[in-house]
Parts: structure tokens; C-alpha cells; sequence
């Protein structure tokens, strides 16, 4: 493939979000199974530790929608769909379900290399609610970086202007590498990182948008580790692997292709399961997790840890029983409450609160 490829003539993408591309291996070129595996043989063969995200971006409709599939040291970790300003998590099968619906005619094919720390920032935006979202102008952006820096935390703050994205990493509180979509932005020299990024906020007349995430927390994708090239490129064709795994329910049978759904049992239904679970309060607020179930909560040694000393080490575990979501407390010294009602095991209904020690959070 070389290092870069572009279309002869290249589409206009006015509506979508633009990302900080770094290494830009192929740009834009018109989807095809064959460009597809093309790209794929360059990602397992020619880079075999590669690092980055390809990107499907669709003009179908007025407002593009992007799909991503991230890869981390040569293998799938993630997947996600941006659209009309919404970010949302995917497997990477969901991805693939996606993309073998999409108009292929208008559909648009990016292979970026980047830093794990860039990989990370766009995870965070694709999978997390930020802590604050608003206009610079209407908070006080210079208290919420000291807050950053006092914590001592890593910390994630995106700026955005217009469709461009633009990332400023925080190690351990302090600002030590930003990531610009924005080229137009001309950097100033002479200004610690952290000086250029209040200049950026602030510019006269401009309405810069931004995106606090307090944490740098990304979830990978549970199927994550189930693809290599041959696998993935038909996931990303068809929509499943036939035959994948013996105890495997993702491929349609028979009678779903002719248009009739196939009953699963509630033991195949429980190996397929997840939840998002969205923390309301406590040292983890604003955060968003994908889970597997079942998932043992607790501080230490658990499927999700919390960091919370009234946390016991096992603390609770979620389970999915007879199609519904249900919480149970291992014994832990505090407890576990559901709307402020200490349980020993309860059904979770839409809506429900969940509390563990000084934590609360809905599953979804």
C-alpha cells in the first residue's frame, strides 16, 4: 500500500468531526472488499505492531457519520460510532453489523498511526460522558486546569472549534503533549503547553467548546482479542464468522437469513451479555464503563474496581438471571444499597440507583 494513499478525487466531509490524523497511511479512499483487505494486509503484515484507528466515514446522509475501529499494538482493542454530535460505544461486531448495513457507495475508507496516547483521547471521547462539557466562556477554565493540576491525575481536556478536535493530555496533572486537528491554529512559541491551550480557549470571537474528562479510564472492546486478519476482514464483510466457536450464538442460522428469528436460551443469552454502568457519585463521577456479565465488583482482584476504602475487597457482583440484571451482595462490611434500601439481592429496574460505599451508579 506504501505510506499514504488518496484518492484522485476526494469527497467533501464539511460535517464531520475532525480527529488529529498523525500518520496518515491511506485517506479517503472509495470502500471495496478489495481496498478493505488491502488495508488489513498493510495493519497485520507491513505493521504488524501497529497503533492507530481506521475509520469508515459515510456521506449518505447530511450529517456524515463516522465509524471507528481502534487497534492497539497490532491487534483490534475498540470500536465506536460517531454521529450528529453523539458518540456512541460499540463491539467490534456491532461495528461490522454497521458497516455491512451502510451504503457502500458513499462510504469512505481512513487508515491513521498514532501514539497510544492520542488512541487513548479518542477512546475517551467515543466511550465517556465528559465531567463538563460547555463553552469556554461560561466557566471558569482556568480554576478547572488548577483542579487538574492539584489532583495530580492524569486528565484529558478537548477544545473544540468548528468540526476540529483538539486534544491536551495531562500527565499526572501537568499538560505534556496536545494533539491539534484545528490547522489553521498557528502555535506560538515560547509558552508552556498549558499557556498555548488557555490561548486556544480564548481566541477573540470564536466559540471553542470543551470537553473536561477528569480520568483517562477506556474500556476494550470484549471481543477484542477474538480477530486476527483473515477473521476480522470477513467480520467486517459479511457481519459474523460462521462457525467462529462451538458455543458461538453471533452468526445467523438458517432460519434468521429466511427472515425467521431463532429463540437463544437464557445460558446463551447470559455468555452475550453486557451493561453500561454510569457512576453518579464519588472519586469516579462522570465516568461511563462497558461490563461483561456477570461482573464482580469490589477493591481489589475484581472484574470493576472501585477505588473507595469503604469498598470491601469482593464487595457485590452483577449477574444476569431470567432476562433481567440482577445485583448481589458478597458479604461485604458495608453493604450495598438500590434507592437507599440495603440488599442482599435485588433486580435491577430502569432507573435504579446502586450505592457501594461513597459510590452510586445506574446500569444501563
Amino acid at each position: 500500500m506504501g505510506t499514504h494513499m488518496q484518492t484522485p478525487t476526494m469527497p467533501t466531509f464539511d460535517a464531520c468531526t475532525l480527529f488529529c490524523q498523525q500518520q496518515v497511511l491511506a485517506e479517503n479512499l472509495p470502500f471495496s472488499d478489495d481496498q478493505l483487505k488491502e488495508i488489513l494486509t498493510t495493519i497485520y503484515t507491513e505493521r504488524p505492531s501497529f497503533t492507530g484507528y481506521l475509520k469508515f466515514a459515510s456521506l449518505a446522509d447530511e450529517d456524515c457519520y463516522q465509524l471507528f475501529l481502534f487497534f492497539y499494538k497490532g491487534a483490534p482493542y475498540a470500536a465506536g460510532r460517531y454521529a450528529e454530535g453523539k458518540p456512541v460505544i460499540y463491539s467490534i461486531q456491532d461495528l461490522a453489523r454497521q458497516l455491512v448495513k451502510s451504503d457502500k457507495s458513499s462510504l469512505f475508507i481512513t487508515l491513521c498511526e498514532t501514539d497510544p496516547i492520542l488512541l487513548k483521547c479518542m477512546l475517551l471521547f467515543l466511550q465517556k460522558e465528559p465531567a463538563i462539557k460547555a463553552p469556554t466562556t461560561l466557566i471558569d477554565f482556568e480554576y478547572i486546569v488548577q483542579q487538574i493540576d492539584q489532583a495530580g491525575k492524569h486528565a484529558m481536556i478537548a477544545l473544540r472549534r468548528g468540526n476540529a478536535f483538539n486534544c491536551y493530555f495531562f500527565k499526572d496533572g501537568t499538560c505534556t503533549q496536545v494533539y491539534y486537528a484545528d490547522l489553521e491554529f498557528k502555535r506560538p512559541e515560547g509558552m508552556t503547553l498549558e499557556e498555548e491551550m488557555l490561548l486556544y480557549a480564548f481566541q477573540p470571537g470564536e466559540n471553542i467548546l470543551a470537553y473536561i474528562y477528569r480520568d483517562m479510564n477506556t474500556t476494550m472492546s470484549e471481543d477484542s482479542k477474538q480477530y486476527e486478519r483473515d477473521s476480522l476482514y470477513t467480520l467486517l464483510t459479511v457481519g459474523y464468522i460462521k462457525n467462529k466457536r462451538k458455543d458461538d450464538q453471533s452468526a445467523p442460522s438458517a432460519d434468521e437469513t429466511n427472515g425467521n428469528k431463532t429463540e437463544v436460551s437464557p445460558d446463551q443469552e447470559k455468555k452475550l451479555s453486557h451493561v453500561i454502568l454510569t457512576i453518579e457519585s464519588g472519586p469516579q463521577e462522570g465516568a461511563r464503563f462497558m461490563v461483561i456479565l456477570p461482573c464482580t465488583i469490589g477493591r481489589k482482584e475484581c472484574d470493576f474496581i472501585l477505588d473507595d476504602r469503604l469498598v470491601s475487597r469482593r464487595h457485590a457482583e452483577l449477574k444476569f438471571i431470567d432476562n433481567a440484571v440482577v445485583i448481589e451482595d458478597l458479604q461485604s462490611k458495608n453493604g450495598t444499597k438500590v434507592n437507599g434500601k440495603k440488599i442482599i439481592s435485588s433486580q435491577l429496574t430502569p432507573n435504579d440507583l446502586v450505592s457501594i460505599g461513597t459510590i452510586s451508579f445506574r446500569v444501563l
